[in-house]
């Protein structure tokens, strides 16, 4: 474990293949993507200082959308 900030690096090496910036701003996630860990908004716990633990659970959620 480590902290989002080092989930973020590794989601963007790792897993995203096409167009990271429509997830990745700068060192954080874009504008519009709520992010929730074990179901709390992570504004709440530090956000991108947040220490991961064993079994935490991280959703990514998109409020973007197209029209």
């Amino acid at each position: 474990p480590g902290d989002i900030r080092s989930l973020l690096v590794w989601i963007k090496k790792n897993l995203l293949k096409e167009r990271p910036e429509l997830f990745i701003q700068g060192d954080s996630v874009r504008p519009g993507i709520l992010v929730l860990v074990n179901d709390a908004d992570w504004e709440l716990l530090g956000e991108l200082d947040y220490q991961l633990q064993d079994q935490d659970s991280v959703l990514f959620i998109s409020t973007l959308h197209g029209g």
